[in-house]
């Protein structure tokens, strides 16, 4: 009776390891599958061309007029979500007594209400006329690596929908800016720079053109969510 307690007993130890190997076998099998599935995300999403991801968000980029005394500026700003929530750079707007976003259409909006402002971080977020069929564009969800591709839509020199591409050169500032090789020029300020798959990941802010630097305000480093989330003003002031 001993020896066949003693053969049930280990019986029952073999069967109770090879479970726990047939479980750690599935729960391999069921990462892997993650992992098949997460690159397939990421690879269908990044398949798409350059081409088709300009066609895709270039709606959502504005040529910025303002106007301050006699002067008139010009920059670039986006749009964030379908009620016209907008984000451009704060020294576009300085001094401006008033402002005007206009489409690739031509279509002219004007900007309703200020939301908030950051003079030292050189970002202004606003609200452009009182409709809800805006395109608001994607807010990348990382933060891209040194050596990524990216891209940018803007309006140098009023040149509107100008596209430039490059990549992550550098970060600066405690990656509060990124800095990059695509071209970033007068006019193009206040635009948005996209990753591959055409996510926002920065406020294109200031660029040199002789040394090939360009920098951006990296989208982490502003509180998004507050703005997209919200259906009232934060802060109603005048340019």
């Amino acid at each position: 009776c001993k020896e066949n307690t003693e053969n049930s007993n280990s019986l029952a130890k073999e069967m109770e390891l090879k479970n726990k190997e047939l479980e750690l076998k599935q729960k391999e099998l069921d990462l892997k599958q993650k992992e098949l599935i997460y690159e397939q995300s990421q690879n269908s999403s990044s398949d798409e061309s350059l081409s088709d991801l300009y066609k895709r968000v270039k709606q959502s980029v504005f040529l910025i007029y303002t106007q301050s005394d006699n002067s008139v500026s010009q920059g670039s700003a986006f749009t964030i979500s379908n009620t016209g929530i907008a984000i451009s750079n704060y020294h576009v707007f300085k001094d401006a007594s008033q402002a005007i976003a206009i489409n690739e259409n031509g279509e002219q909006y004007m900007i309703t209400e200020i939301i908030d402002v950051n003079k030292d971080e050189d970002y202004i977020v606003f609200r452009l006329g009182n409709s809800n069929d805006f395109s608001g564009l994607n807010i990348a969800s990382n933060v891209p690596e040194i050596g990524e591709t990216c891209f940018a839509i803007g309006n140098p020199k009023g040149l509107t929908q100008t596209l430039s591409t490059g990549i992550i050169s550098s970060f600066r500032k405690n990656k509060d800016l990124i800095q990059t090789t695509t071209e970033i020029t007068h006019g193009s300020s206040g635009g948005p720079l996209f990753n591959s798959r055409g996510e926002v990941i920065g406020i294109t802010s200031s660029g040199v053109g002789e040394a090939n630097l360009n920098f951006a305000i990296n989208i982490k480093s502003i509180p998004i969510n507050s703005y997209i989330d919200t259906n009232n003003s934060i802060a109603s002031n005048s340019i």
